[in-house]
């Protein structure tokens, strides 16, 4: 059921040297667009990147939070034409929880690596550095990178906790 699935998905930046099959990746990423789009304009696309190359060059935009991308088999980038739709960050934001829903329902592990906005270490914007290395129309706009694979950590289970103190009814 969703909401096992949902319990049990943890971010996981450890992963076997093993890819997904095309297939399989191909199921999840179908699945991911189907969500709801502001006029129907589904501006969201995804590139799946696997070349080691890209992989290292991408695990060095920050100094700490992207390191472990340059061992990961691959990383899916969830982008969007950003003429086509205002609301591509949260079109993007339904994708990308949908793509790490269904992959965990396929047994497969992810985390988000944010990419909205902000420099490289090397001072570059991350938006022209994915355009430049990636050949990304300026019209598009990149929101994450979602890594995906079969992990290789083990993560302590989710804490259960009361969510009536984040549930308001009527009034704050």
């Amino acid at each position: 059921m969703l909401d096992e699935i949902i319990k049990d998905r943890r971010t996981i930046r450890k992963f076997e040297d093993k890819p997904v099959p095309r297939e399989i990746l191909e199921e999840i990423l179908q699945y991911s667009l189907m969500g709801p789009s502001y006029g129907n304009a589904r501006p969201v696309q995804f590139l799946v990147v696997e070349d080691k190359e890209k992989l290292k060059a991408l695990s060095e935009i920050e100094t700490f939070g992207t390191k472990y991308i340059a061992d990961v088999p691959e990383v899916i980038l969830i982008m969007a034409d950003t003429e086509i739709s205002q609301t591509w960050v949260e079109e993007c934001s339904i994708a990308a929880s949908y793509l790490q829903l269904l992959a965990q329902e396929k047994g497969l592990n992810t985390s988000w690596v944010n990419l909205k906005s902000g420099e490289t270490n090397d001072g570059v914007e991350i938006q022209t550095f994915l355009r430049t290395l990636f050949g990304i129309p300026k019209n598009f706009s990149t929101l994450c990178m979602i890594p995906i694979g079969y992990g290789s950590e083990k993560v302590r289970k989710r804490d259960e906790f009361d969510v009536s103190s984040k549930v308001h009814y009527e009034k704050f």
